[in-house]
């Protein structure tokens, strides 16, 4: 017959121990304290080393506070998963392509593209300002589907530069029949920020704003 081995019965059982979180920077700092306290006084300890775990500690702290903020970023998802969303601070530091027809004109010329779904025979580029009202026009002819590079010197119809500011792109394209072919404007750069918007998570990139949903593509 096997030997079977029970625990004795001590009425209620122990509630455990509590875990100690040692990405606490409570935790931390009294671990730094206790080791100050109960050092050899015959070899303290060396003051390089202090150093060190001070910046330790300055780090965890850090740490603790990004921690809180993706939270934020993650609630205002819509928290319908309940989980941290660290997704979108991954795209801090890395050149994305938006497909947003807005651009910030800072001065100097800026480069963007459009996307097309299909051969084109005319492609049509309307800039205008944040009223609506056009300040450029211009044309392709002949274009292949896929991504077309488009570049706007900051000046008007008339030749003239217009006001640092956002400006809005529209594209519109036709085949060879006059029929219209999907033409989804884009810009890409590099993602300065992450923000809480009115909708949610929010990239700056370039300057604007955007959703999530409208990256199209990361890169290094």
């Amino acid at each position: 017959m096997p030997l079977e081995v029970t625990a004795p019965s001590l009425g209620a059982q122990a509630a455990p121990a509590p875990k100690q979180d040692l990405g606490s920077k409570d935790v931390f700092l009294k671990m730094l304290v206790a080791q100050m306290q109960y050092q050899d006084p015959l070899n303290p300890t060396d003051s390089a080393q202090m150093s060190s775990d001070l910046a330790q500690f300055n780090m965890v702290e850090q740490q603790i506070d990004t921690n809180k903020y993706l939270q934020q970023i993650a609630a205002s998802q819509g928290g319908s998963t309940g989980t941290l969303d660290t997704t979108s601070a991954s795209y801090l530091g890395h050149t994305v392509q938006v497909n947003e027809s807005k651009i910030d004109y800072t001065g100097t010329p800026a480069d963007f593209s459009a996307t097309l779904d299909g051969n084109a025979e005319t492609v049509y580029i309307t800039i205008t300002d944040n009223n609506g009202v056009p300040v450029r026009s211009m044309s392709l002819t002949a274009t292949a589907a896929g991504e077309v590079a488009l570049n706007w010197d900051g000046r008007d119809d008339k030749g003239v530069k217009v006001g640092t500011g956002q400006y809005n792109i529209n594209v519109q394209a036709f085949d060879a029949n006059g029929q219209s072919v999907r033409a989804t404007p884009q810009h890409s750069g590099i993602v300065e920020a992450v923000r809480l918007g009115p909708t949610g998570v929010e990239l700056v990139v370039g300057g604007i704003a955007t959703s999530l949903t409208n990256i199209s593509e990361v890169r290094l």
